[in-house]
């Protein structure tokens, strides 16, 4: 209702909006990109992955989310993800299923009979097939369901065989993970060499000087050279494994104007007369109030503003007049007020009844029956109240009385689905007996806690949210188009969101399927226009509206998919070449310095820099020394003769006076067991993790989804 609320008050808008859209469509779509011609949503080496099979599969996984959920509806943000999920699976299963034909893997008929019924089945039958009384897997639920799966709706029908397939993937998945698992090996030698490195410890003194400081920038001047040199050692870090987009933009926010403030303001004067006159404010408040009316009863700091300070001094039948209050307006009728616990703790002995939505087969009794069995035991038990749990035992008709006693889980105020055993324990006092009528039958009813009260008000609240009028939308829309049609150039668009106090944002390394951008969720539409067919470097979108807020964007940069050459990436490096030549001319004068002085101390108090000590080996662990993060430097200090200065080294991090003063050498051994398991399960966790993501980019994929959605 809300939704519609929304739409009928900016229909002018939305008018304004459709034909907008159309004349965009006619002249260039918007500059979006379409699926001209395009039938399918992608292939993988060749092999199509229809758009019709794509979205209903997609169709599917949607509904399986709203049944699990309990939840008709789903957000845009939770269909974008359903998409991503059955396109990521989509592709793997075309992608592993061609492996495991060319292997010749099966799971046969039998095999998956054992994995769903055997006496070890999969770990998704343990998961899903538990007893809800004890938690542990109950063999005896799965042939109860495979036996009434015939008579089940075609639906959970077409489920269960989805979980077969589930199973069966997985246990595919698992033979081949193994079969790379299994093939890897490691000789006792490289063990035994595996072992030396590890625990071969030196004990070093190094001395990097702050380079950062000593050498300014200002006397720094790179060279193309520098640039190259950089470029060419770290070569594999400039390839991209996708395309990116940086985009810049800027957010008009849709508030609600000072008309629209004062508009709200006469409505909510002319709704407060008709609410003191209406004979039935429930219904009055659900009808006219942003948020539905709610008989909860409220303590102290659960009402909005001044209500919550007056509300519990006031006599029962007050109107409060309207107030201001976190954008919104409030008027409110005290109901009632009373000292209420906020939480009960009870038990029942349940008697139903055949017929009552508890739908037992075995009872027999009628209603009237049912409650003159109550009355018995009611009588009996205020004769021997210690007799209620093992009475709930024996004759309660409640699920689970046999392992709770009767015992309820605690009963909160305001809890709708017992609110009639919370009301009654109210006027009761704890351990009193009282036969309840409820829907499921008679309840014998005790409660045996009552939390200290707290003074509660039941007010009728009647709230209205203050929202941008139509005329406000179309004023922002126009000035968001107006901005966007102005400012065509980066130059203008930073000037323009400077001199009007724009918020301008940026979002770095926007991947072609992302869907959210800083502080933006269900930004997908800017991102299509950011990836569309001829846009360049430095043009400025159109208008996006995303709930409520208008967007324009300018792309600032595009990456595409590949290594990226040295002027693509120039600008970004410069820091890392300035610090590295900064590191270059800080071991000229290390060395320098060096020539005349072995004291690492006096190098020290010289450079202004600070020694550190510390044990090094092959297998480093995080330390405060700066040289345990130098891993390429750690086959020279091996090689370093004891008790000498040596140096300068030069690092990615910085140039390095060391000193080793002692070689730890590892304790013998020749149980290398641990280590082995070690690396076995090192490698059989990265095989599980890795494996399909490198048999990915092997595969030929062809990816069209931008082209739908």
């Amino acid at each position: 209702m809300a939704i519609i609320g929304k739409i009928r008050k900016h229909s002018g808008l939305a008018v304004i909006i459709v034909g907008v859209a159309i004349a965009a469509f006619v002249i260039g779509d918007f500059g979006k990109k379409r699926a001209r011609g395009t039938t399918d949503i992608g292939s993988v080496s060749g092999e199509i992955m229809p758009y019709s099979d794509f979205t209903s599969k997609v169709e599917q996984t949607v509904e399986n989310q709203k049944k699990n959920s309990g939840n008709d509806k789903i957000t845009d943000d939770e269909t974008f993800n359903i998409r991503q999920t059955v396109w990521n699976d989509m592709v793997k299963d075309l992608i592993m299923n061609k492996e495991y034909d060319d292997l010749g893997l099966t799971v046969s008929p039998e095999e998956l009979f054992d994995q769903v019924q055997g006496k070890n089945p999969h770990r998704y039958i343990l998961q899903y097939f538990k007893d809800p009384k004890t938690g542990a897997y109950d063999p005896a639920m799965v042939l109860n369901y495979l036996k009434n799966l015939d008579q089940m709706d075609p639906k959970d029908k077409q489920r269960w065989l989805e979980f077969e397939k589930a199973i069966k993937t997985d246990r595919m998945n698992m033979k081949f993970n193994n079969l790379i698992a299994k093939a890897y090996y490691v000789p006792k030698a490289f063990l035994k060499r595996d072992y030396l490195d590890q625990n071969t410890s030196l004990k070093v003194r190094s001395l990097s000087p702050p380079f950062t400081t000593i050498i300014p920038d200002n006397s720094v001047k790179l060279t193309d050279a520098d640039y190259q040199k950089y470029y060419d050692e770290n070569r594999p870090y400039f390839f991209a494994d996708q395309a990116t987009r940086d985009l810049d933009f800027v957010v008009f926010e849709v508030v609600p104007s000072d008309i629209d403030r004062k508009k709200t303001a006469a409505d909510v004067a002319a709704l407060y007369k008709d609410f003191q006159i209406s004979t039935d404010l429930p219904t009055f408040a659900s009808a006219n109030s942003d948020k539905k009316y709610d008989s909860t009863y409220m303590k102290k700091g659960m009402l909005p503003g001044i209500l919550d300070s007056v509300a519990y001094k006031l006599p029962v039948g007050t109107f409060i007049p309207p107030f201001e209050f976190n954008n919104a307006w409030y008027m409110a009728k005290i109901q009632n007020i009373m000292d209420r616990p906020d939480t009960v703790k009870a038990t029942q002995i349940l008697i139903s009844f055949a017929g009552s939505p508890l739908k037992n087969d075995a009872i027999k009794r009628t209603k009237e029956q049912a409650k003159k069995k109550a009355d018995s035991i009611l009588t009996i038990l205020k004769a021997h109240p210690d007799a209620f749990r093992q009475a709930a035992v024996a004759v309660s008709d409640y699920p689970t009385a046999k392992e709770d006693g009767g015992e309820l889980k605690p009963i909160i105020d305001g809890d709708p689905a017992f609110a009639l055993f919370f009301t009654s324990a109210l006027p009761m006092k704890v351990n009193e007996l009282k036969v309840i009528e409820n829907s499921l039958g008679y309840s014998i009813f005790k409660p045996t806690y009552k939390s200290k009260p707290v003074t509660k008000a039941k007010v009728v609240l009647v709230q209205r949210n203050i929202e941008p009028s139509n005329q406000t939308f179309q004023d922002t829309y126009l000035k968001a188009s107006a901005f966007a049609g102005q400012n065509k150039t980066p130059e203008a668009f930073d000037k323009s969101a400077t001199s009007k106090n724009l918020n301008k944002r940026s979002a770095q390394s926007v991947r072609e399927m992302d869907n959210f951008l800083m502080g933006m969720p269900s930004a997908r539409e800017i991102v299509r226009w950011a990836y569309s067919e001829g846009i360049k470097v430095g043009e400025v979108s159109p208008v996006f509206d995303l709930s409520g807020k208008y967007v324009v964007a300018i792309l600032k940069n595009m990456t595409e998919k590949g290594e990226q050459t040295l002027d693509k990436i120039k600008d970004r490096i410069e820091p890392n070449v300035r610090n590295q030549k900064k590191i270059e001319m800080m071991a000229e004068q290390m060395s320098k310095a060096a020539a005349t002085n072995k004291d690492i101390n006096a190098l020290a108090l010289q450079f202004k820099g600070t020694i550190d000590t510390v044990n090094v080996n092959y297998a480093p662990a995080y330390t405060r020394s700066q040289i345990s993060r130098e891993y390429s430097l750690f086959g020279q200090l091996y090689a370093l003769p004891k008790g000498v200065l040596s140096g300068p080294l030069v690092g990615k991090y910085g140039a390095y006076y060391v000193v080793v003063d002692d070689i730890v050498p590892a304790v013998p051994t020749e149980d290398y067991r641990n280590l082995k398991a070690q690396k076995e399960g090192g490698f059989m966790g990265r095989v599980n993790s890795n494996l399909f993501e490198a048999i990915k980019k092997t595969a030929d994929i062809k990816d069209n989804r931008l082209r739908f959605y």
